[in-house]
């Protein structure tokens, strides 16, 4: 009764969820920063961290999975240039008590400076500015039975383009289950819903998606604890459902390699990194391919786990 339990609690929370993520139109979302992956590892693995991501990352990806993990407190510090263009400065903090967690994360997208123009537009300057967001959040997560959690964020959000800004918040809800098939980990999401926002008096809605997955830790003796498979299905708002798929492999106990890709985006395909650790450090790399005209993104984190290595 208790597994009929948790399945029924899985399949209804994402059928509400799925109804909250009609897909809409490109374009009818903004506030898109919310959607930036963190975490050097699921990035490199497609995108794919909803029911893989372990660790800081995971509060942004699913906190409910902290619920699930050994007492431990961790923080995820990154760092990431985005098209040549934009920089995003990115912060989770983790703390799990096996069975209780809390997060917190903060995250800013910031702009190159620009020019700006008066309304005639006549090819004079008239000073500049930079463009950002930036979102602050603070989760929750608890384990309800022995293989299952639940979890949530809420977020307070600022976006400002030069003379015009607005402020609100968001909420994300998650699942998180520990499968009886040994390795088999599934999850679910609902992020960023919220009421909507406001440019130049202009409304917007918030970048909503509902996203299920699974990681899988292989326990056969050739792949144990070398390999982690990833797979994410999203459903956003605002264009169609993509899939995101990836890979990890451990050479040592210190370095990792990891690929992906992203599944029915126009301009995102392939990524790929590497990840380094050496007792509570670990640095991490990961590249993102793009085409249309925009420069590949990179990004870089640290990472640092309290208490036992």
């Amino acid at each position: 009764m208790k597994r009929i339990a948790t399945w029924g609690t899985v399949v209804l929370l994402s059928l509400a969820l799925a109804g909250t993520a009609g897909a809409g139109s490109p374009g009818d979302s903004g506030f898109l920063s919310l959607r930036l992956p963190v975490g050097t590892r699921a990035t490199a693995m497609g995108g794919a961290g909803v029911g893989a991501a372990t660790g800081p990352a995971a509060v942004f990806w699913n906190p409910a999975r902290l619920a699930l993990a050994p007492a431990g407190t961790g923080l995820l510090l990154q760092h990431q240039r985005l098209w040549g263009f934009f920089d995003q400065e990115t912060a989770l903090l983790s703390h799990a008590t096996g069975g209780q967690a809390v997060g917190f994360l903060f995250s800013g997208l910031y702009a190159d400076e620009m020019n700006r123009y008066d309304e005639e537009g006549v090819g004079i300057p008239l000073g500049t500015f930079r463009p950002y967001q930036v979102a602050f959040g603070m989760s929750y997560a608890r384990r309800v039975g022995e293989r299952f959690a639940v979890g949530g964020t809420v977020k307070v959000l600022h976006e400002q383009i030069d003379v015009y800004g607005d402020t609100g918040v968001a909420f994300d809800l998650a699942v998180s289950h520990r499968a009886l098939v040994e390795g088999l980990w599934l999850g679910a999401s609902v992020t960023n819903f919220g009421p909507d926002m406001t440019l130049d008096s202009v409304p917007y809605q918030l970048p909503v998606a509902l996203r299920v997955g699974f990681g899988y830790d292989p326990v056969q003796s050739f792949f144990a604890g070398r390999v982690t498979l990833a797979g994410d299905v999203i459903f956003p708002n605002d264009g169609n459902n993509k899939a995101h798929v990836g890979a990890e492999y451990r050479l040592s106990s210190a370095l990792a390699l990891r690929l992906g890709y992203r599944i029915n985006y126009e301009s995102l395909g392939l990524t790929a990194g590497c990840g380094f650790r050496r007792g509570r450090l670990a640095v991490g790399y990961a590249y993102e391919d793009a085409s249309n005209d925009l420069d590949p993104s990179h990004r870089v984190d640290l990472q640092i786990a309290f208490g036992e290595p």
